[in-house]
């Protein structure tokens, strides 16, 4: 593991450091972020009506940011229940939004180096040594549009399409620590981008 990777990994597990998360996202219809931190009130109606308690406050101060709504993922995914899109009274988050699969919340990545059926697939083929790999479908078994948004390649290893939502779902249920799946929120171009977003915004990039 590289010494990027053990840093980044570091800060994900990290409870107290939650503006490094690379799974934090908006709620689901949020509009581009810049925007999003013009129009949100900080009204907490979308918190409050969640059924799922998914959507939560943020208690982080840096860019003006606490009192805004974010999604843990790995904490709990989004059920895309769309009940948050209808009481935004700002447009913060877009009413216009209220099907799943007009969602773009950001978009799953699979870390193949460390998915069990990826380090299966590879033992198989000889490609690695023997080990104690074990068959794992959360990822797809969890996915509210399946074999649209994931689907399993040979009925075995998970790929993610341009259908993803972002929803976070798979992250949750991934059994592997660190996960080996995580969301890239929207207007985020990979994973470490998305994972340092606000570091980044705080240099100026």
């Amino acid at each position: 593991m590289s010494l990027f990777d053990s840093i980044k990994n570091a800060l994900n597990e990290n409870p107290f450091s939650g503006h490094y998360k690379i799974n934090r996202m908006r709620p689901p219809g949020s509009v581009d972020e810049k925007r999003f931190m013009k129009l949100c009130v900080r009204c907490s109606r979308c918190v409050e009506v969640c059924p799922y308690d998914v959507v939560k406050r943020s208690t982080k101060t840096e860019y003006g940011e606490i009192g805004t709504p974010f999604i843990y993922a790995e904490e709990a995914g989004c059920h895309l229940c769309m009940k948050c899109t209808s009481v935004c009274p700002t447009g913060a988050i877009d009413p216009k939004v209220t099907e799943m699969e007009q969602t773009s919340i950001g978009i799953a990545r699979i870390n193949e180096e460390t998915c069990n059926n990826y380090i299966y697939d590879r033992q198989e083929s000889g490609e690695e040594a023997d080990g104690m790999a074990a068959l794992c479908s959360s990822c797809f078994n969890v996915c509210p549009l399946q074999h649209e948004a994931i689907r399993l390649e040979n009925g075995l290893t998970p790929v993610i399409t341009e259908k993803c939502t972002g929803c976070g779902l798979c992250v949750e249920r991934c059994p592997t620590r660190p996960r080996s799946i995580s969301i890239i929120p929207k207007d985020m171009p990979d994973a470490a981008t998305a994972g340092y977003y606000h570091f980044l915004k705080r240099m100026g990039k």
